[in-house]
């Protein structure tokens, strides 16, 4: 009877092992710049067995996942750059529109398991941001005291947000200059986070001073930001002290994104290429290529499969 149970203990640790999820990567792919057609694909984790799943001939551009869920902002069936969200699996089945109001170009995200969403409306409300469920109904409306918000995330409890701001209303007026914003959803208590030495000089907006943020599970916050003519990713502490570079590389790198094991994946412009390709930052700081060819890959995020 020991020797039973053992083994049968041993099946049982083989069956869940065997089980486990296996992590992949979803990113966008300009396929025709003439039209405009961005792909969804997705590849393994170490950049192999690469596929389209969209295939709509649209904008499709992922912004999250959540276990294998992929949620992507799309016009498929619509105006131009008329984007909505829609949902589907790691393969690209079971696509599933989300909200019935127009959202902006922004980075959104998930808390509670999946269940609720940050998302930027295009014509909001009484609230820059909506938090939304799984059908699209509007739950929370998110008030912010500035002209311009935008690329709101969910913290890792999902207590807070944070978002790039200005107190300008649009990147074409003058003297436009954004930055990460952190904000209490119960106290709605708001602080800025970063600075940048282009702010007050009155300039023509150039590019991102703070862009793309994500939160790493450790409670940091990373995010993209434009200096010396050149694109990095930085972390920084909620409150705002402690920046550092991640990707001490040459040329640009800007949109990524985290795993739980603290792995970053990112698009990086590098080595005199003018397309971005697309890495991976190991925990213990090695760059790995995942990606290259002349196809334009763009925002990559952690997805895991069945």
């Amino acid at each position: 009877m020991k020797f039973m149970k053992i083994r049968v203990g041993y099946i049982l640790i083989f069956i869940i092992t065997s089980c486990k999820a296996q992590q992949k990567i979803a990113y966008n792919v300009l396929e025709d710049a003439a039209t405009q057609d961005y792909e969804i694909y997705v590849m393994d984790a170490d950049g192999k067995n690469a596929k389209n799943i969209t295939n709509s001939k649209s904008v499709d551009w992922v912004y999250d996942s959540f276990r294998e869920k992929i949620y992507f902002l799309s016009d498929r069936g619509e105006c131009f750059r008329c984007l909505y969200l829609y949902e589907m699996d790691v393969e690209g089945n079971n696509v599933r529109k989300m909200s019935d109001f127009k959202l902006a170009d922004s980075w959104l995200s998930s808390r509670k398991n999946g269940t609720e969403f940050i998302v930027k409306p295009v014509e909001a409300k009484d609230g820059k941001f909506y938090i939304i469920d799984l059908q699209g109904e509007i739950l929370e409306k998110v008030k912010v005291d500035l002209a311009y918000a935008n690329d709101p995330t969910f913290s890792p409890d999902g207590k807070r947000i944070v978002f790039r701001g200005s107190d300008k209303i649009s990147p074409s007026e003058l003297g436009f200059t954004d930055a990460l914003y952190v904000m209490d959803l119960q106290s709605n208590e708001m602080k800025k986070i970063t600075t940048h030495p282009d702010e007050g000089a009155a300039k023509q907006w150039t590019g991102y001073l703070a862009a793309a943020p994500r939160w790493r599970t450790d409670g940091k916050i990373s995010f993209a930001s434009k200096r010396d003519n050149n694109y990095d990713i930085y972390l920084i502490n909620p409150n705002g002290t402690e920046i550092e570079s991640v990707t001490p590389l040459e040329n640009n790198q800007v949109y990524h994104h985290w795993n739980e094991k603290g792995e970053l994946v990112f698009e990086a412009s590098m080595n005199n290429h003018s397309g971005y390709e697309l890495y991976k930052r190991t925990v213990e700081g090695n760059i790995i290529q995942l990606t290259n060819d002349n196809a334009e890959q763009y925002a990559p995020v952690f997805v895991k499969s069945k």
